[in-house]
Parts: C-alpha cells; sequence; structure tokens
C-alpha cells in the first residue's frame, strides 16, 4: 500500500492542481495538510514591516477553510498544522510510514529554503519530495529558450511566446480523492490573533478567500461593462491567482467568453509568467539593493517621508488617496500602484526596497515575483527598466478622477 502526503502551499485548490493528480494517481491513501509557517507571520521585515499583513492572512485562512470543506465534501479532509514544515511533515512521514511527499515547487528564497530542508530530512529516512507545477500559465519545457535565456524585456518575451506556445487545457477536479485510514487529529484552523498581531488599519474587506469564491468571482467576472475609470475598477482575480484559488489557465481559457476586457486578463497572466521567470533567472538579485543591474542607487534615508508616504499624507491628492485606499483594503488597482510607486522612487528617492516590502506587507494579491520584480524595473535597476518619471502628479489625479469621485471617497477630506 502506498502512502502520500500532499503538501498544500500557494495552490489551494482542487480544479487544476498536477500535484493533487499525480498524488492520487500514484497512492492508495492520501493525506492532504496545510501548514501555517509562524516565520511567514510574526516576524517582521528587515526593513520593520509586517511580513504578512491582515488582509492577506484574513484572505489566507478563509481559503484554508473553504480548501477543507471541499475536500470534505469528497470524502477526504485537509490537515491543519502550525509549525515549522519540514519538521512536521518528516515527524508525519516516519509516524505513517509515507512513501512521498507531494506539493507544487517555489523558487524564491524563503520558500527554496524549506524545501531543500524538507528533501535532506527525508532522504535520510529513504523518502522523497515530488514536485510539479502550478503557478505558471506556460511550462518551462513549452517554452523556446531555457530559463536562463528568457529576454530581459517582456516585448520580446510576447513577440518569442505568443505565436509559438500554446497554453495547455486546465486538468478537471478530481472524482475522488484516496482517503486516509490513519488516525489523525484534523487540527483547527488558527484565528486570525494566533497569526499576527492586529494593528493594521485594513478596515474594508473586498475579497473572499477560498477557491469556491474565486470560481464564482470567475463566472461573473467581464459580465458587465468595462468601469468608467481605472482607478475605480475594483474587480480583479489577482488576490486568487495569487493564493493559488484560481489556476492561471482555467482563467485564460475562460476570457474569451468575457463581455470586456478577456483580452486584457490573458496579457496579465502572460505578464505573471514573465515576472515569475525574471525571479528564476536571477534568483536572490531581485531582492539586492543593487537589483540586477549591480549598481545601487544613491537615495535619501528619510523616516519622515517615508512614514507621510505609507499614511498618505504627501500633500498630493491623487498618491494620498491611494495609499488610503491601499492600507483601508489591502487592494489597489494596478495603475494607481505604479503611479505611487514612481512617485516614491522618482519624487522622495527613498530605498525602492522599503516601498517593495511595504506592499509586501499591505496587498491582498502579493506575490514575491510579481512584486519585487515590478518594484526593480520601476526602480532603473530591474531585467525590463523604462522611464516613467512624471513632472507633475496633481495634473495626472485631475486625469484619472477628473470629477473628485475617487479622492472623495478614500480620503474625503482632501477633496474639499
Amino acid at each position: 500500500m502506498v502512502r502520500s502526503i500532499l503538501w498544500f502551499r500557494q495552490d489551494l485548490r482542487l480544479h487544476d492542481n498536477e500535484a493533487l493528480q499525480e498524488a492520487i494517481r500514484s497512492s492508495d491513501e492520501l493525506m492532504p495538510i496545510f501548514i501555517f509557517n509562524p516565520k511567514d507571520f510574526k516576524p517582521k521585515t528587515i526593513y520593520g514591516t509586517p511580513k504578512t499583513g491582515i488582509s492577506r492572512v484574513r484572505f489566507l485562512v478563509e481559503s484554508i477553510i473553504d480548501l477543507r470543506k471541499n475536500l470534505r465534501n469528497m470524502g477526504s479532509d485537509l490537515i491543519v498544522r502550525v509549525g515549522d514544515p519540514e519538521k512536521i511533515l518528516y515527524d508525519l512521514a516516519i509516524l505513517y510510514h509515507i512513501n512521498w511527499v507531494y506539493c507544487n515547487r517555489e523558487r524564491t528564497r524563503e520558500e527554496v529554503n524549506v524545501q531543500d530542508r524538507l528533501e535532506k530530512k527525508l532522504w535520510t529516512i529513504g523518502r522523497e519530495v515530488r514536485y510539479s507545477r502550478g503557478k505558471m500559465l506556460f511550462y518551462t519545457s513549452d517554452l523556446p529558450f531555457p530559463v536562463t535565456h528568457c529576454p530581459d524585456s517582456f516585448t520580446n518575451f510576447k513577440k518569442e511566446t505568443e505565436q509559438i506556445i500554446y497554453v495547455r487545457a486546465p486538468l478537471e477536479t478530481p472524482e475522488r480523492i484516496p482517503p486516509f485510514s490513519g488516525e489523525i487529529e484534523p487540527g483547527e484552523i488558527p484565528e486570525l490573533l494566533d497569526l499576527i498581531n492586529i494593528d493594521d488599519t485594513v478596515s474594508i474587506k473586498c475579497f473572499i478567500g477560498g477557491e469556491t469564491a474565486g470560481l464564482e468571482a470567475l463566472s461573473k467576472y467581464g459580465l458587465n461593462d468595462p468601469p468608467s475609470s481605472v482607478i475605480t475598477d475594483g474587480t480583479s482575480l489577482s488576490p486568487w491567482l495569487s493564493m493559488g484559488c484560481l489556476s492561471p489557465k482555467k482563467v485564460f481559457f475562460a476570457a474569451p467568453l468575457f463581455k470586456s476586457g478577456g483580452h486584457e486578463v490573458q496579457q496579465y497572466l502572460v505578464y505573471r509568467d514573465y515576472l515569475r521567470l525574471m525571479g528564476k533567472k536571477y534568483g536572490d538579485r531581485i531582492f539586492y539593493r543593487s537589483g540586477i543591474k549591480g549598481f545601487p542607487i544613491q537615495t535619501r534615508n528619510d523616516p519622515d517621508t517615508l512614514l507621510r508616504w505609507q499614511q498618505g499624507l504627501t500633500g498630493v491628492t491623487i498618491i494620498d488617496a491611494a495609499m488610503h485606499q491601499l492600507n483601508m483594503t489591502g487592494w489597489l488597482p494596478d495603475q494607481l500602484r505604479r503611479l505611487v510607486a514612481g512617485y516614491y522612487l522618482k519624487v522622495l528617492n527613498l530605498d525602492w526596497r522599503v516601498g517593495a516590502a511595504y506592499f509586501e506587507s499591505k496587498v491582498v494579491d502579493y506575490d514575491p515575483c510579481s512584486n519585487w520584480v515590478s518594484w526593480l524595473n520601476l526602480a532603473g535597476l530591474g531585467p525590463d527598466t523604462r522611464d516613467d518619471r512624471i513632472i507633475n502628479y496633481d495634473a495626472v489625479g485631475k486625469r484619472l478622477d477628473p470629477d473628485g469621485q475617487y479622492v472623495n471617497t478614500w480620503t474625503p477630506q482632501l477633496s474639499s
């Protein structure tokens, strides 16, 4: 009898989940598990910001609740534990005579370190990790180049992929999951207070976590006319994509059915793959002060200016309104993310890494490669840099928000 563990990570779904399908094919019994690693929540980053903010933690907890419910509906269950994943999985492998641990492979430093430690521990008892892929639209084996030769320019990346690569069809949700016969406590899903210190300003909940909510959002996405303004668009699938509640392939194949915005969604998914490939290509360099260019840009160390930017007190109405929305909801439309980051970098001239770390702590749809490579590019230190310097942010604000509706929504005192 083959017993396996399926370790859910950033793939909190049953549809189009290759690790799940592989585990089902190769196992007589399967133990699905999710592990809350305290290192992902309690510590602050080296830049003084919380590692994970309340909006993302809430979304994660909701996603785990939903995943457990969906697994139980199929006669299985989700084991939940809190602690070091490598120790917990190793102990379970010994206790329940596990043959394999299945999971989706992660590519950035902290996640890779956990994978490496787990592999070494399992090797000591003759067991292995079997990895799958699940975050990207494309398969790296389908690319017309090795990852190390991936074009740095997104324009060139698009040219080399869009006419050559086809997107493979998503896998269906399995009809059954082999139940696990061993006696094991399922474990309690932690409360928010158990995971983080709630001293956050988030007060408005924009998204519900979980595969069920993600599929519902996908079914409704694109049914309405496009929003009147890019900055009033509160609709996005990115939180479910970043947490793995939605498969990028499923979204890609649904996009042509949208009433509006389908092509833009597909382009976003391709760009998301490009950012992840840049993270794979350059590794830890996407976190360096000097970026991939190898030379640091001289920046100011001004804690007061940084705090005013974080709190939306710069005096530039569109920037302040955007930062209030980010702080209150954990969400910001893409154009406003670029705008507030550009102001931070080009006008305030502050360290790009501190800005990226602040976004890491705030946004509900945080993804390491998407966040850090995007900031790196805007700082002029990334693989695909461009000069998006804006001279007059007030003028941009009036163009984006001519009737003041956006500013009035998020900082009504600024519109008077």
